[in-house]
C-alpha cells in the first residue's frame, strides 16, 4: 500500500522542518521585546505532536490525488505545514524556512512534471496558480494596512500553485476557502490571543495553507 510509506516520509519531513529546523533558526531583532515565543520553545512535546497529527491527517489528501500530484501535495503537507505551524505558534513566518520550502515544493513539483503525461498542463496550472495567488496576496497586504504580513504573501504562492493542480475552480475555491477560514480565525484569535505587539492581529498562515485541502473536498463532493 502506498499510504503507510507516504505518511512515515511526512512524518519525517514535519519532523526535520519542525522541532530539528525551525528551533534553530535566529529570532527576529523585534521578537523579545514584543514578547514573541521564542522558536526553541516550538519544540515542546505537545506542540511537536500537533504538528505531526496536522501532517498525518494532511497526508489523506495526497493519498487521494493523482500520482503525478502526490509529491507536491506531500511537501505541502509536511515541510509547508511545519513553516505554517511555526506561523500559529509564533506570527512569525520564517524567510528562511519559507526560501526552503518553496524550493523543496519547485523540486516536488518536477517530480510530478515527469510523472505525467501531459506535463504542459501541470506546469500551466502551478505557474498560473502561484502567479495569481502572488497577486491577490500582494494586493491583499498592499492594500490591508498591515491586516497581512509579507511573510503570507510568500506563502500565498504555494497555496496557490497546489490548489491550481485541481484546475481554476480548485484554485477558486482554495482562495475562497483561505479568506473564510481567515476571517473567522481572526475573529475568535485575534480578540482573545492577539500576536506579540498588535491589538488584534494573528497568524494568518494557517488560513492560507488549508485552502487547497477545502478545494480538494470541494472537488470530490462534486
Amino acid at each position: 500500500m502506498v499510504a503507510v510509506p507516504l505518511c512515515a516520509l511526512a512524518i519525517v519531513l514535519a519532523f526535520v522542518h519542525g522541532p530539528i529546523l525551525s528551533t534553530r533558526l535566529p529570532e527576529p531583532d523585534d521578537g523579545k521585546e514584543l514578547g514573541k515565543l521564542p522558536y526553541a520553545a516550538l519544540k515542546s512535546p505537545p506542540r511537536v505532536a500537533i504538528l505531526l497529527a496536522a501532517t498525518l491527517v494532511a497526508q489523506v489528501a495526497t493519498i487521494v490525488v493523482a500520482a503525478e500530484l502526490r509529491p507536491v501535495w506531500l511537501v505541502y503537507g509536511a515541510c509547508v505545514a511545519a513553516l505554517v505551524w511555526v506561523d500559529a505558534y509564533t506570527t512569525w513566518l520564517p524567510a528562511k524556512m519559507d526560501w526552503l520550502v518553496t524550493a523543496e515544493l519547485a523540486v516536488a513539483a518536477g517530480v510530478g512534471l515527469w510523472l505525467t503525461d501531459n506535463p504542459g498542463a501541470l506546469a500551466t496550472h502551478l505557474v498560473t496558480g502561484a502567479a495569481a495567488s502572488l497577486g491577490f496576496w500582494w494586493l491583499f497586504w498592499r492594500l490591508g494596512r498591515g491586516a497581512l504580513g509579507f511573510g503570507d504573501v510568500r506563502l500565498g504562492p504555494l497555496a496557490g500553485a497546489v490548489a491550481a493542480t485541481l484546475g481554476s475552480q480548485g484554485w477558486v475555491v482554495g482562495l475562497f476557502a483561505s479568506a473564510v477560514v481567515g476571517v473567522l480565525w481572526g475573529l475568535v484569535i485575534g480578540r482573545r490571543h492577539p500576536a506579540p505587539g498588535t491589538a488584534r492581529g494573528f497568524a494568518y498562515g494557517p488560513a492560507i495553507w488549508v485552502g487547497p485541502y477545502f478545494a480538494l473536498l470541494w472537488t470530490i463532493l462534486n
